[in-house]
């Protein structure tokens, strides 16, 4: 495994930040002040902003600055887009193996718990992408995770914003434990309408916060979409 170099920790620190609206959208991106926050120079720090202007989560405008992009509402139904045609898949072939490794799986899940009792949804995001991507590690697919999670920063501000506004994390807590289970039993289509259902809900709650708040999002939908939302 390649060792992660300073620009890797800086980007996955940031992304964090603006996953959870530490930076939120428009907020101007200070690269001296996270240099300082970093312990790192300018080097890794632009090398990281790069790649997230890459995946749209900032805007480099010349001669003005960095700043956080808004939420992309096309981006957030491509990364749905992925995660529905990939990571289904994925599951019914978990759910096909004889006796699935779910130990990783399970642990995660303990500290989903643990994160729930702080009333934590910043640690509790990141174990949810850790839970998921330990599926795709259980079914001898970690690489098809990586290409998920690459394109779906706008889709994960959706989901920390719905955790928040939900005020309770009971329900995904539960939808992960079913999720389990159907595996463990290999029960294939259980488990893939499962995870359907869990990963439906973000789409659900972007189209009521575009019409809620509208000044968080970019508008880079089909007139059509926009209408629909």
């Amino acid at each position: 495994m390649r060792r992660r170099s300073s620009a890797d920790i800086v980007h996955d620190e940031l992304r964090q930040m603006i996953v959870t609206l530490e930076l939120a959208p428009s907020h101007p991106v200070q690269e001296r002040e996270l240099c300082e926050r970093f312990g790192v120079s300018r080097t890794p720090l632009r090398e990281a902003l790069l790649r997230l202007a890459e995946h749209g989560m900032v805007t480099v405008a010349p001669q003005h600055g960095t700043f956080v992009a808004g939420i992309s509402p096309r981006a957030v139904r491509l990364a749905h887009f992925l995660r529905a045609n990939l990571e289904v898949p994925a599951i019914e072939r978990l759910a096909a193996t004889p006796a699935p490794d779910l130990t990783r799986a399970r642990e995660i899940l303990t500290a989903q718990k643990i994160a729930a009792a702080r009333n934590s949804q910043a640690e509790f995001i990141l174990l949810d992408d850790s839970f998921h991507e330990a599926l795709f590690a259980a079914a001898d697919l970690p690489e098809i995770w990586s290409v998920i999670h690459a394109r779906k920063g706008h889709l994960d501000r959706i989901r920390f914003i719905q955790g928040n506004a939900r005020g309770s994390v009971d329900v995904p807590l539960k939808q992960h434990e079913r999720i389990l289970d159907a595996l463990a039993e290999g029960q294939a289509d259980a488990a893939s309408r499962l995870l359907r259902e869990h990963i439906a809900g973000s789409l659900e709650f972007l189209d009521r916060h575009l019409r809620e708040r509208p000044e968080m999002f970019l508008n880079d939908e089909p007139s059509a979409a926009r209408a629909r939302a």
